[in-house]
């Protein structure tokens, strides 16, 4: 309770102009966003929605190793803004973020209007502080990860630490997203698995009053695996998403990267350097916002399994973008357990999330790099905001002058900003080719063979795209794709020593040679 009404008045209208002006700097970044660096990860976000746009089945004829619900939801933006301006289908990063605010406002949690705004100004601040730097304004995997579990914590899990009954709309809610987690990236099974044991532990320890909010949770746990498999059954293919996401990022991708357990306790060391600053501000959310859930909540086990799930989420161990999803978690643990144990004293509130919020932005815009494009605040300033999609180089007039707007390239190993400069969709299976996918071919998953050096010479498209780059300063492209340079040899013709583009043979003697 407030000691008077004049102090209440007070701590509301503060907390509602700190919302305003952390709302307006969100919108800001965002807008920044638009226009900024692109990802190849992106780009094949993009091209894939295109395709399946264009009639292709995600997992079957557009195959790649990220979660179908990155491409559902891309899918979906560019039935609303097109999918000709593919830099407005980042919206969906800036919509799941103002959605976490949302459920922010109205969760159970807080019983004040000012903590209202003041937990809805704090996300707009903290995260806008990062948007930029980790990535976060990509269309991408690690933002959705970080923005569902964050409206899984808000509206179901952290309000049954503090003993407070959510509504079935928010008990639903948070069932919901929980539930897409996996679908987001397998390895957030883990975080959804052990959210749901909170809720499960709830009806342990009061069964009349949690029974019901773990019914309705369940409902919409169903509501999302039916929602995700109807989608799929329409516009993917099942069995595909378990070959292509599940076996061959387990069984050959995970081969490739530092995906251990000592790769992921590194991560878990504070560092001030350049490249490690906003991993260090997600691990202080996490330690101090964990502590303090711990210590003002009202179940410590569960509480302790809220901090193993929001790590769950840091299961690849990364310092860079990968972690975004344990850094929006973990922003949102801090600010919800900070606001909640400063329930009775709104002046101390305010006054340490105005301060800190001006501090976390001005440390991270003056020191932090840019991930993953590793740029300091000079490069960054540098660049020109820019509307990725379709556009004008030597790489493009050859594509238009060879290939007709309704026939499909290949570009290898790895270059999707192709199809979208050049407005042509990828040969069906095969977008790109790296070194796990030759690996996967020699031991397909049942009947999901993918082997470019068995399907390309059966269908060669009329153009591809070869950038004979070592990838990652590692692989060399005749290392793994050297049946592929046989069919270049015999029967593409290279336009030009300095150029990527090689033209079926029987193509360049119809249209001759570029000028």
């Amino acid at each position: 309770m407030y000691p008077n009404h004049f102090k209440k008045n007070k701590a509301s209208i503060i907390s509602f102009l700190f919302l305003i002006l952390c709302f307006v700097l969100f919108l800001y970044e965002n807008i920044k966003g638009l226009g900024f660096l692109r990802f190849t990860d992106e780009s094949g976000h993009f091209v894939g929605a295109q395709a399946i746009h264009r009639g292709d089945k995600l997992y079957r004829d557009y195959i790649d190793y990220h979660g179908p619900v990155i491409y559902m939801l891309t899918w979906m933006m560019g039935l609303i803004v097109g999918f000709s301006e593919v830099w407005l289908l980042r919206l969906i990063s800036s919509f799941s973020a103002m959605l976490v605010a949302l459920c922010l406002f109205f969760s159970p949690i807080f019983h004040h209007f000012w903590q209202r705004y003041l937990v809805t100004a704090l996300w707009f601040g903290f995260i806008s502080s990062v948007w930029l730097i980790q990535g976060l304004y990509l269309d991408n995997y690690w933002t959705l990860g970080g923005c569902f579990a964050a409206i899984g914590l808000v509206t179901l899990v952290i309000p049954i630490i503090y003993d407070i009954k959510p509504s079935r709309i928010q008990a639903f809610t948070g069932g919901f997203f929980i539930t897409l987690l996996p679908f987001i990236a397998y390895p957030f099974v883990i975080t959804a698995f052990i959210l749901f044991l909170v809720v499960i532990n709830g009806i342990c320890i009061d069964h009349r009053k949690y029974v019901s909010i773990f019914a309705t949770s369940l409902s919409g746990c169903l509501t999302s695996i039916i929602m995700m498999l109807v989608w799929l059954g329409i516009y993917g293919d099942i069995g595909g998403m378990v070959a292509f996401h599940f076996i061959t990022n387990q069984m050959n991708y995970a081969r490739y990267i530092p995906f251990n357990l000592s790769n992921f306790f590194l991560s878990l060391i504070p560092s001030f350097s350049s490249n490690h600053i906003v991993e260090t501000f997600a691990l202080f959310s996490f330690c101090f916002g964990g502590i303090i859930l711990v210590a003002k909540g009202k179940y410590k086990i569960s509480a302790c399994l809220v901090l193993c799930g929001i790590l769950g989420l840091q299961a690849r161990g990364s310092i860079l973008f990968q972690n975004g999803a344990f850094l929006i978690a973990s922003v949102t643990l801090i600010i919800v357990a900070f606001v909640k144990s400063t329930e009775v004293k709104p002046d101390i509130s305010l006054f340490f999330s105005v301060i800190s919020t001006f501090c976390i932005f001005f440390i991270i815009d003056q020191y932090a790099v840019t991930s993953p494009n590793i740029l300091d605040k000079r490069q960054r300033n540098a660049y020109q905001w820019h509307a990725f999609r379709e556009g004008y180089n030597e790489d493009t007039k050859a594509i238009w002058f060879y290939v007709d707007k309704n026939e499909r390239i290949l570009s290898i190993p790895y270059n999707p900003d192709i199809y979208i400069l050049a407005n042509r969709l990828p040969i069906k299976k095969y977008h790109a080719y790296l070194p796990w996918e030759t690996d996967y071919a020699s031991h397909p998953w049942h009947h999901y063979e993918r082997d470019l050096c068995k399907d390309l010479p059966k269908n060669k498209p009329p153009l591809i795209y070869y950038d004979p780059s070592i990838i990652w300063g590692k692989y060399m492209p005749d290392q793994f794709l050297s049946c592929v340079l046989i069919v270049l040899k015999n029967d593409y013709t290279h336009i030009a020593t300095d150029s990527y583009i090689y033209v079926r043979n029987d193509r360049y003697r119809e249209k001759g040679k570029i000028n």
